[in-house]
């Protein structure tokens, strides 16, 4: 993204000042935090900005409340949210007394001047009261065992009989006399995977140890579900299944309790042949799981057996394909993150895992503010699920950008041995193959100005040596591709030991393609 004050189209130097001063000060500011913040390339794997010159990983009301410094009842109520979540949080589980008022006042004190300037968002504000509470308390995992006794209750109810009765009962099951045995295969884990997604939405289950009647865990079973996302859902998974392709699903925003429900209704979309990546977080953030509970909580470890846990915060993409090739059909990562969802802050393996992903669900209210209430479209079709109130569950799916293209592993391997095999065929005719190596797609609205460079010179190359077949990345970037898809096409390429020299655009070459 580019915050020069060039990029802005008002040209308001105040409002641009203030923005930049919002990124700023909320350390997603990449020119400023590159090790931390997304690079503009990496953020491209989630978000098509569609030449809008930042992204904010809130809502729209949220950001404008900030940007024109209104402050108000929104952005207080959302700093005040924030409060009440942490000071509970501290009481329940410092139980020492002069290090819990300790805390709480030194927070307290955070608190007041964070929200004092009325430009930090809540997220980012949450998370650095967090990170003072869990260097402060030396508390490994707060709430573990909070967390593992919902996962527990749910586990617990996942074996019952009375479970198992209500979720195999045919009632709903919708067959004609035409209905193939495939209809009906995928019909009964339909029925099975919306029985389980309309439990997720009563959290007394995982927060009650009060057991729950055969008759009204059948209601619960039945309960409405809102919103067009679940038609949508239903038609994606009809399609990708008689599609007879590999698809993976980004499932993320997963939280105790609620996620056994998750892997029960992920263990049937694998059954339907469909693999999927589990998000976590990175570090606590209150009942979402991380990726020590997943190394530590019985019941997910039980759960996740035979899950493919992939640690590397920043794989490559070479690294990634080649996990989601293995005969694995779960794997686990971490997003890299502390809050909700935030791209700006998300790891390299997870910015990866969007790209290669088909869709994505996001189980998390909070992440719904990026995806559902902001302007932004991603570069994958999302569906957002919320539970508003017991029983009260919403499905809302947003579609990706009508611009993306998606190139898939198998069709940059295509292009690749299309292009080895055409350049076998000219080193049979005796000549040599030069590799002009430089970088295309990495500016962001660059692009044509990089590949006019790249043509020219290169032209000016072949005319000076026409024994020598001259490879120019500019004539093989496609609409759609980025410097990843690129630098994998090149890497088969490079393995066939048909490149006699690589040559590395330099100054001087840019210079001459302006001669």
């Amino acid at each position: 993204m580019d915050r020069t004050y060039e990029s802005f189209s008002d040209l308001d130097p105040e409002k641009d000042a203030w923005i930049t001063n919002f990124y700023t000060e909320n350390h997603l500011a990449y020119e400023l935090f590159p090790r931390e913040v997304a690079s503009p390339e990496q953020l491209r794997f989630m978000v098509l900005l569609d030449k809008e010159p930042y992204y904010y990983p809130c809502s729209d009301k949220i950001f404008k409340n900030i940007i024109e410094k209104k402050g108000g009842d929104l952005l207080t109520f959302a700093y005040i949210k924030v409060w009440e979540r942490v000071e509970p949080l501290i009481r329940s589980v410092v139980k020492d007394a002069y290090k819990q008022k300790f805390l709480l006042s030194l927070l307290g004190m955070k608190f007041r001047r964070e929200t004092a300037s009325i430009v930090l968002f809540p997220s980012r504000l949450e998370k650095r009261l967090l990170q003072i509470f869990i260097r402060v308390s030396e508390i490994d995992r707060p709430l573990a065992k909070v967390k593992e006794t919902k996962n527990r209750r749910i586990c617990e109810l996942l074996k019952s009989q009375d479970f198992k009765d209500a979720f195999n009962d045919p009632d709903g099951l919708e067959l004609r006399k035409d209905t193939t045995l495939d209809e009906v295969n995928l019909g009964i884990h339909l029925l099975q995977f919306r029985r389980l997604m309309a439990l997720s939405g009563y959290p007394e289950l995982w927060t009650s140890e009060k057991q729950v009647a055969s008759d009204t865990l059948r209601s619960m079973m039945k309960a409405p579900i809102e919103g067009s996302g679940w038609i949508w859902l239903k038609n994606i998974l009809r399609k990708w299944t008689h599609s007879g392709k590999k698809r993976y699903l980004l499932w993320m925003g997963v939280s105790a309790g609620e996620i056994l429900f998750d892997l029960a209704m992920i263990q049937i979309l694998i059954r339907m042949g469909i693999n999927v990546i589990l998000s976590v977080k990175k570090a606590f953030y209150y009942d979402s799981v991380t990726l020590n509970d997943v190394l530590e909580d019985p019941y997910l470890q039980e759960m996740l057996s035979g899950a493919e846990i992939i640690a590397n915060p920043n794989i490559s993409k070479k690294e990634l394909l080649e996990e989601l090739k293995s005969d694995k059909t779960l794997y686990v990562i971490s997003d890299g993150t502390q809050e909700h969802f935030n791209p700006l802050l998300t790891s390299v393996t997870f910015a990866r895992a969007v790209k290669e992903a088909d869709a994505l669900v996001s189980r998390s209210a909070e992440d719904a503010d990026c995806f559902i209430e902001s302007r932004f479209q991603f570069t994958r079709d999302t569906l957002s699920v919320v539970c508003k109130k017991p029983g009260k569950l919403i499905l809302r799916e947003k579609l990706r950008h009508p611009n993306v293209i998606r190139f898939s592993e198998a069709a940059l391997r295509a292009k690749a041995e299309a292009l080895v095999i055409d350049l076998k065929t000219k080193k049979r005719e005796g000549k040599k193959i030069l590799f002009y190596s430089a970088i295309v797609g990495s500016i962001p609205y660059q692009l044509e100005i990089a590949k006019k460079i790249l043509n020219v010179f290169v032209d000016y190359l072949r005319k000076r040596q026409e024994a020598v077949v001259v490879i120019n990345p500019a004539e093989h970037f496609e609409p759609g591709m980025d410097a990843d898809d690129i630098m994998y096409m090149w890497e088969i390429v490079q393995k066939s030991g048909l490149i006699d020299t690589w040559r590395f655009q330099t100054v001087d070459d840019i210079e001459k393609a302006f001669e």
